[in-house]
């Protein structure tokens, strides 16, 4: 595919039809069934801590995104960033848009004084494993415990 076809764009308030978009192309990607909360979706792109990037075929059609949250720290100064979703429909995976949508969110990162970014994959998702690698992503032994409310 030629990426000359693709835009990438930082989605703001004004934009809440493309972030649905994206919710769908999401539960497209990971085999869910999300429901797309329209009140969320306006409040997370009025959130000035919130990042979402989009890769948009012929200028409509999203076919991959990202979003990320901007975390203050509090032992340091200053705030890191933390990947919550990405994905690219599966028929434009592997042509460099992931990378894009990657370097599009580190850009944004570095404009705000942002020095650390984290992201985290199931060790059974050997394509997101191998993904982050390629970005030069350093993999780190953690758990993580999630709890039902």
């Amino acid at each position: 595919m030629n990426n000359n076809y693709v835009a990438y764009k930082k989605l703001q308030s004004g934009n809440e039809k493309d972030f649905h978009d994206l919710v769908l192309l999401f539960n497209d990607v990971f085999e869910t069934e999300n429901d797309v909360n329209k009140e969320n979706i306006r409040q997370l792109l009025n959130n000035p801590s919130f990042v979402c990037v989009v890769a948009i075929r012929q200028s409509e059609v999203i076919i991959g995104g990202i979003t990320a949250y901007e975390l203050m720290s509090y032992d340091k100064v200053g705030s890191v960033m933390y990947v919550y979703d990405v994905a690219v429909q599966t028929i434009y995976q592997r042509s460099g848009i992931g990378s894009r949508l990657f370097s599009e969110l580190l850009a944004d990162c570095r404009q705000k004084g942002i020095k650390e970014l984290f992201v985290q994959a199931e060790e059974a998702d050997a394509h997101a494993v191998q993904f982050y690698q390629k970005l030069g992503g350093e993999s780190l032994k953690t758990r993580q415990f999630h709890f039902n409310l």
